[in-house]
């Protein structure tokens, strides 16, 4: 018996440990990549040939990768340091984006659970079979319309930006709605409200969770994106955003045009605080989110 047991509890041992040993590798695994960029911004590598094991480990710290990209005017028709306007111009259109996002994906969404329409099942359906298509494949499209209309611009884009993450967050929207008993809603429009008041009111309020995903998703696909900026923008460097500043100086600091990879991972850095910022306040309100998209049957 006794040797049984002490069995037993060295073979639950050994599972403890291969299971922290799994664990570890895989959390070094995944912060490895987020250490790599910091050390580098760090660093005075200027090449990705360059870079080595101990880069990792830098002897000497040094800010100048970030001064260069916070005081720099690499385009000189440009007046201002050129890497902070164009990380604003990045913040406006993400935040128009998630502005406009919100708006279409909940009236959307509202109209799929709750009014009676031809065929509701059917375009519900279809909404949530165009949420498999990737938002890349309709660059060309858009350019190609948008160019017709004479918008590439940034009213161009905010308008290329919204229905790939409206599309996406209006059959979100619909599921929770559908949760949202419609009592209320009858409730406030006896007590005098409007359909659309009571939507604003009540059903918008409630489904705010909702709400928050689809703001955060509609600014970060806007903030992160550079295919349709390019497409949208070109060399227009006035009115170019963080992404394309950031290809732009991949290759200027080195005329062998390899990328200066500490310039890069110092704006790359520059880049993530915003949307850590916007995590983070909005952690609580993502979490009833999942949560609630979950519990819906």
């Amino acid at each position: 018996m006794p040797s049984r047991r002490a069995k037993r509890i060295a073979l639950k041992a050994l599972r403890l440990a291969i299971s922290y040993i799994v664990l570890i590798v895989m959390a070094a695994w995944s912060v490895l990549p987020l250490y790599y960029i910091i050390m580098t911004s760090f660093s005075n590598v200027g090449t990705l040939v360059s870079l080595t094991i101990s880069t990792l480990i830098p002897k000497h710290i040094t800010l100048e990768a970030y001064e260069k990209l916070l005081t720099g005017r690499f385009i000189p028709s440009i007046r201002v340091p050129n890497f902070p306007l164009w990380v604003l111009h990045s913040i406006e259109l993400a935040a128009a984006t998630a502005l406009f996002s919100v708006a279409l994906a909940m009236l959307a969404g509202y109209a799929l659970s709750r009014l009676d329409m031809p065929a509701k099942k059917s375009l519900a359906t279809f909404v949530y079979i165009i949420t498999f298509l990737p938002v890349t494949a309709t660059t060309v499209p858009l350019y190609l319309l948008f160019a017709r209309l004479h918008l590439l611009n940034y009213v161009g884009l905010v308008l290329a930006y919204t229905p790939g993450t409206a599309v996406f967050a209006a059959f979100l929207a619909k599921l929770s709605i559908d949760a949202i008993p419609p009592d209320y809603e009858e409730a406030a429009m006896i007590d005098g409200l409007s359909r659309f008041g009571a939507f604003v009111r009540i059903v918008f309020r409630m489904a705010a969770p909702v709400v928050a995903l689809t703001a955060l998703l509609g600014f970060l696909g806007a903030y992160m994106d550079y295919a349709t900026a390019y497409a949208f923008i070109g060399s227009n460097s006035n009115a170019w955003t963080a992404m394309l500043g950031l290809w732009y100086l991949a290759g200027l600091f080195n005329y062998a045009s390899a990328p200066a990879y500490n310039i890069f991972a110092a704006g790359a850095v520059l880049m993530g605080i915003p949307l850590m910022a916007l995590f983070l306040v909005s952690q609580r309100m993502m979490t009833r989110a999942y949560s609630s998209l979950a519990g819906i049957k």
